[in-house]
């Protein structure tokens, strides 16, 4: 009887050396693809980051103009609530009123006071022709 070898087959080993041998080349290209993977996210991510920058930057810019105009705005509105001030005719029924006058008597008043004009009593007149009738009633 021939005697048996002890060990593994040749075949067998060579079959598990191209297992090693492509596991490897396998590993070698996964970690290529891996570098170049993370390189290129990290530059995606140096520009991300650089445009996030220069668009808070501008942002800032545009809300320092609008609180420069907002205040400026507001000292413009001061200014003319200052300058201005109540007319003659204002003012006489602002007081008028002050004494417990009407706002109807108040304006009759300013215009007898002017010298009355011609076409306020042609209006009384009116009024009073349209009120005659329902007083006779």
């Amino acid at each position: 009887m021939p005697t048996k070898k002890n060990g593994i087959p040749k075949s067998l080993l060579a079959d598990v050396n191209k297992a090693k041998s492509r596991l490897s080349a396998l590993e070698k290209n996964q970690a290529a693809l891996l570098k170049t993977k993370i390189a290129a996210i990290e530059k995606a991510n140096a520009s991300l980051t650089k445009e996030l920058r220069d668009h808070v930057k501008s942002l800032n810019e545009a809300l320092k103009k609008q609180q420069e105009t907002i205040a400026s705005l507001g000292k413009m509105k001061a200014a003319k609530k200052e300058k201005r001030k109540p007319s003659p005719y204002n003012l006489f029924l602002k007081d008028k009123m002050s004494q417990g006058m009407s706002m109807v008597d108040a304006v009759k008043a300013w215009k007898e006071r002017e010298g009355g004009s011609s076409s306020s009593s042609s209006v009384r007149e009116s009024g009073q022709s349209w009120q005659s009738p329902t007083q006779q009633y």
